[in-house]
């Protein structure tokens, strides 16, 4: 597991595959893959489309805003990893985008009682290497 100089997180693996979501991440913009066939968004990337199985993916720009669907508050710091301690409690939810796919994300700027599920929540990036940044969400304005 890579962990980063600065933080001394975890990185993640970025691969041929996952690039493009890292590398837009970097440049402030969310892009999932959208099937051209069903037009579903897609999260994980991954070669074929999760509702139909078309091949035929398309890396397009994602709306920044979506609801917390799912959450939990972890008080401890996992796998001993000391770049999480000053960042505890840490909010880790499911978000579903406005755009229609669920992914995982960290909510910041929120206190761990304000937290609820149907939240509205808005995007923003934090840079974890030289080459990728990583999008979380706080509570949307």
């Amino acid at each position: 597991m890579l962990t980063s100089k600065t933080t001394n997180k975890p990185l993640p693996e970025i691969t041929d595959q996952t690039r493009p979501f890292w590398t837009a991440a970097k440049s402030r913009k969310l892009v999932l893959q959208r099937c051209a066939r069903c037009d579903t968004f897609n999260f994980h990337p991954k070669p074929w489309c999760v509702e139909c199985g078309c091949r035929d993916l398309a890396w397009t720009e994602a709306k920044p805003t979506g609801t917390v669907y799912s959450f939990t508050i972890s008080r401890a710091v996992a796998m001993n990893l000391p770049g999480w301690q000053g960042e505890l409690p840490v909010l880790m939810c499911l978000i579903d985008l406005d755009d229609g796919a669920r992914l995982y994300g960290q909510v910041v700027h929120c206190m761990p009682e304000e937290i609820k599920i149907g939240m509205r929540v808005e995007i923003l990036f934090e840079d974890i290497s030289e080459e990728a940044a990583i999008p979380k969400f706080r509570p949307a304005k």
